[in-house]
C-alpha cells in the first residue's frame, strides 16, 4: 500500500500514536472508575488496557526517535484491530462502550493508505463485529444483548466507512488535478499547431471535458483564433474580429460560470465573479462560433487575460459540475492564457531572428551572387557579339541564355528586396502576386527548356497569405522541372484555382510518368518514400496534401494547401 502523502508519512504515524495513547488512557480510566460488565472479566479487561497503554506510549516515543516505515504501520494496524476486538469481546461485544475503537481503526486506514485501505479495514472490522455479535448471542442472556444497538452500530461502521471512502476518493481526485496542473506539458520544439493541440489535450484531461473550445485574440492582430475539440479531433480555425463580439454578455466578461444543464440558448448559469460581487441572473447564449458546444451536458467557462493575449476557455460534457469546478476552471484557463502568451513571445522572437537573418542573407546575395551573375551575363554577351568566331545558331543560344540569366537576376533582385527590412507591405504584396510570378516562371522555363508550358490561374476567392503566395510559384517550378527532367514530355500544363478556402495546383504532362503506375495519395507517398521528396516535404510544411497519378501517357501532380 502507498501512503497518500509519502513525504508526511511519519507525521501521520506520530498523530496516530498520540491518538492511540489518548484513547488507551481514557479507556483505562473508564475501566478503573466503572468496571465493565460482565464483572468476571473486569480485572482482565483492566490488565489488558494497562498493557495496551504501555504499548501505545512505547510506540509514540519510538515514532519520535526514528521514522516508522516499511511494514511497521501494517503490523501496528492489525495489532490495533485485534486488541480492539478483544476489548469489545470482554465487555459485552456489540454493546461494548469501546466500540469507538473500530471507528479509530477506519480513520487510521484512511490516513495511512487512502480510500482503498479504508475499504479493507471496514471489511475486517465489520466482519469482526458481526462474528462477535453472533458469538455473544450464544453466551449472554437476552437482557444483556441489545439487538437494536448491534444493528445501529453495524450501520454506523458501514456509513462511516462509506463517507471516509468518498472523502478519500475526492481527495485523490483533487490531488491528481493538482499534479496534472504542476505537470503542464512543455511545448518547446513544437510548431504552433502541435503545441496548441498538446495544451488543449492536457487541459481537457484535467477538467474531464469531452469537448470544448478556446477563443482568443493576440495583441493588435485582427484575427480571432479558435481551437475546438471533440473526441479525438482538434480543429484550429481563424475568424474576423466580429465573430467574437458576442461570446458572453458584457456583465460576464470577467466572470467564471458553470451551466449544469445541457448547454443551449436560455440555459441557466451559475456565475462566480473575481470580487464576489452579486450579479443578475443570466442565461447562456452561445454564438455561432461555438455551435459545436450546444447540447454539452455540463459546461464551464472562464476568461484569461495577459499582456498580449485575451480570451475565454470553454469545457463541455464535464463529469462533475459541483462548486469545486469553478476555481479549477479559472486556474486551467489562466494556465492556457500563460501558454498562449509564451507562444506569442516565442513567435515574435522567431520573427525577429528570422528578420535579422533575412537582412544578412539579402546583403550577401546582393553583394555576392547578384554581382557575379551580372559579370557572367556581360561575358556571355561579349562572346555572342563576336561575329567572327561564333556561328548564328550558337549566337542565338547564347543570347537566349543571357536573357534567361537576366530574368533570374530580376527574380533574385525582387527576392532580395522582399527580404529587406524597409520594404513596404503593399510593395511586398504586389511582388507576391501569384499570377505575375507564374508568368515570369513560364517565360523562364520556355527559354531554358524549349518546351511549351501553359499556366492558367483562376480568380482566387479571397486574399491568400504571403507565405502561401510565395510557396505556390516554388511548388509549380519544382513540379514542372521534375516533369521535364524525368518524363521528357512535349508539353506541360498548370492550373491554379481556389475553392472552399484551399488552393489547388494541378500539373499535368504527356511524358513517361513516374517510376510507379497508378494513383497515390500523400500518406502512401510518404510511407513508400516515392515521388518528388522535396516537393512532398514543401507541401506538408504548409499543412497541405499531395497526390500523384502516373501512367504510360504522362503524369498528374495535384497539390492542395490552405489559403491561410
Amino acid at each position: 500500500m502507498a501512503a497518500p502523502y509519502p513525504i508526511s508519512r511519519n507525521d501521520a504515524e506520530r498523530t496516530i500514536a498520540l491518538a492511540r495513547v489518548a484513547l488507551g488512557c481514557a479507556s483505562l480510566l473508564a475501566v478503573w472508575l466503572d468496571p465493565a460488565e460482565p464483572a468476571r472479566f473486569a480485572e482482565l479487561t483492566y490488565t489488558l488496557h494497562a498493557i495496551y497503554v504501555v504499548y501505545s506510549a512505547g510506540l509514540a516515543a519510538f515514532s519520535w526517535i526514528r521514522p516508522l516505515g516499511g511494514r511497521f504501520p501494517v503490523i501496528t494496524h492489525l495489532v490495533d484491530i485485534a486488541a480492539f476486538s478483544i476489548f469489545q469481546f470482554l465487555t459485552l461485544g456489540p454493546s461494548s462502550p469501546f466500540f469507538v475503537y473500530f471507528i479509530f481503526s477506519l480513520f487510521c486506514g484512511a490516513m495511512r493508505w487512502g480510500w482503498r485501505a479504508t475499504l479493507w479495514t471496514a471489511a475486517i472490522v465489520v466482519s469482526a463485529y458481526l462474528i462477535m455479535t453472533v458469538s455473544m448471542t450464544q453466551r449472554v442472556t437476552p437482557v444483556e444483548f441489545e439487538l437494536n444497538r448491534a444493528i445501529i452500530r453495524t450501520m454506523y461502521l458501514l456509513v462511516s466507512a462509506a463517507l471516509l471512502v468518498y472523502l478519500g476518493r475526492h481527495e485523490q481526485r483533487l490531488r491528481d488535478e493538482i499534479e496534472r496542473l504542476a505537470r503542464w506539458p512543455a511545448t518547446a520544439g513544437f510548431d504552433m499547431q502541435r503545441a496548441t493541440q498538446r495544451i488543449v489535450e492536457h487541459a481537457a484531461g484535467i477538467m474531464g471535458a469531452q469537448r470544448g473550445a478556446i477563443v482568443w485574440e493576440a495583441g493588435e492582430e485582427p484575427i480571432v483564433h479558435v481551437v475546438s475539440w471533440a473526441a479525438d479531433r482538434v480543429r484550429i480555425t481563424k475568424h474576423p474580429p466580429s465573430a467574437a463580439e458576442l461570446l458572453v454578455p458584457a456583465a460576464l466578461d470577467d466572470a467564471t460560470f458553470v451551466c449544469p444543464t445541457p448547454a443551449g440558448d436560455g440555459a441557466p448559469l451559475l456565475v462566480s465573479t473575481p470580487d464576489g460581487a452579486p450579479i443578475d441572473e443570466h442565461r447562456l447564449t452561445l454564438p455561432p462560433l461555438l455551435d459545436d458546444l450546444k447540447g454539452a451536458v455540463g459546461l464551464a467557462s472562464a476568461p484569461f487575460r495577459t499582456e498580449r493575449v485575451s480570451g475565454r476557455a470553454y469545457f463541455g460534457d464535464l463529469g462533475a459540475t459541483g462548486a469545486e469546478i469553478v476555481p479549477l476552471t479559472s486556474i486551467v484557463a489562466r494556465e492556457i492564457g500563460t501558454f498562449l502568451e509564451q507562444l506569442q513571445v516565442t513567435e515574435q522572437l522567431r520573427e525577429i531572428a528570422a528578420g535579422e537573418e533575412r537582412i544578412r542573407v539579402s546583403r550577401d546575395l546582393h553583394d555576392g551572387v547578384l554581382q557575379s551573375l551580372t559579370g557572367i551575363r556581360l561575358e556571355i554577351r561579349a562572346v555572342a557579339s563576336s561575329v567572327d568566331t561564333v556561328s548564328d545558331p550558337i549566337r542565338d543560344r547564347l543570347f537566349a541564355i543571357e536573357r534567361a540569366l537576366a530574368i533570374e537576376q530580376r527574380e533574385l533582385r525582387m527576392f532580395i528586396e522582399g527580404l529587406g527590412p524597409a520594404r513596404p507591405a503593399a510593395a511586398r504584396s504586389t511582388f507576391n502576386s501569384v499570377s505575375a510570378k507564374l508568368d515570369v516562371l513560364r517565360e523562364r522555363i520556355a527559354l531554358e527548356w524549349k518546351t511549351p508550358v501553359t499556366i492558367r490561374v483562376m480568380a482566387l476567392e479571397r486574399e491568400i497569405s504571403t507565405r502561401v503566395a510565395e510557396a505556390i510559384p516554388l511548388m509549380v517550378h519544382e513540379a514542372i522541372v521534375n516533369a521535364l527532367k524525368h518524363g521528357e514530355p512535349s508539353r506541360v500544363a498548370v492550373t491554379v484555382e481556389s475553392s472552399d478556402g484551399h488552393i489547388r495546383v494541378v500539373v499535368t504532362d504527356d511524358g513517361q510518368g513516374f517510376s510507379f503506375r497508378g494513383r497515390y495519395d500523400h500518406t502512401t507517398l510518404s510511407k513508400m518514400q516515392s515521388g518528388p521528396r522535396s516537393l512532398l516535404d514543401r507541401v506538408a510544411s504548409l499543412g497541405g496534401r499531395l497526390s500523384i497519378e502516373s501512367t504510360d501517357a504522362g503524369s498528374r501532380v495535384e497539390m492542395i494547401v490552405s489559403e491561410t
